[in-house]
């Protein structure tokens, strides 16, 4: 991998495709549940879990969407944890706080382990994923909604860190290829405009480039 090469890596937003879209979102389909092969098993629909106070403190049902789902509730009758399996067989775990709002997410679906937490007032902050094919990525986002720091690791062994700005534009970005060069590059606009690079040799690069991606300046 070339000098331009390396530096284009680095500006990539693998992380976002690993880690996107919402968890919740995933176990909502259409789910069958054999209870014919068990005659003597007890069938329902819906089970409501009441306390000595005849409030509810947990409810295991089968929703209009086909979920089949368990929720926890607290003395005061908010949902703080949640569990369900869609009927394509993706699963996702939901934490809550004491207003209802969500905390922490864990699901699985389309091959994706996927994690996100929230803060207290139900913003994404952090999410973090593995897909099947082994590619892990981590996500630092803003109470905007955009990603400002991000860690991936490709199933090759090149670890890349990325820092953006306030608008989600990416403006650092730091690698490590599998042969051990490391590589870091300024951008702006999405284009590398500064590079400085280590190679095999153990001599170190500074590029500069226009705003076009051409090469402007370097050293040595």
């Amino acid at each position: 991998m070339n000098m331009k090469e390396r530096v284009a890596f680095v500006g990539m937003t693998v992380v976002s495709a690993i880690i996107g879209g919402a968890i919740s979102g995933h176990i909502f389909g259409t789910a069958t549940v054999d209870a014919a092969a068990h005659p003597h098993a007890m069938m329902a629909q819906k089970f409501v879990l009441v306390d000595s106070h005849g409030k509810t403190r947990g409810v295991f049902d089968v929703t209009a969407e086909g979920v089949a789902q368990l929720g926890l509730y607290d003395g005061g009758g908010t949902l703080r944890a949640g569990l369900g399996v869609g009927g394509n067989g993706a699963p996702a775990l939901g934490i809550y706080g004491k207003d209802g709002k969500t905390r922490a997410e864990l699901g699985l679906a389309g091959g994706v382990a996927e994690a996100r937490f929230y803060d207290a007032d139900g913003v994404k902050h952090v999410a973090l994923g593995v897909s099947a094919e082994g590619v892990a990525g981590l996500a630092l986002i803003d109470k905007q909604g955009h990603d400002r720091a991000s860690l991936i690791l490709e199933p090759a062994g090149t670890p890349a860190l990325r820092f953006a700005d306030n608008s989600g534009a990416s403006r650092i970005g730091i690698d490590v290829t599998p042969d051990g060069l490391p590589g870091i590059a300024l951008l702006a606009g999405g284009k590398t405009r500064a590079a400085m690079t280590l190679n095999a040799d153990g001599a170190g690069a500074v590029t500069i480039y226009d705003e076009t991606g051409g090469t402007k300046a370097s050293l040595p």
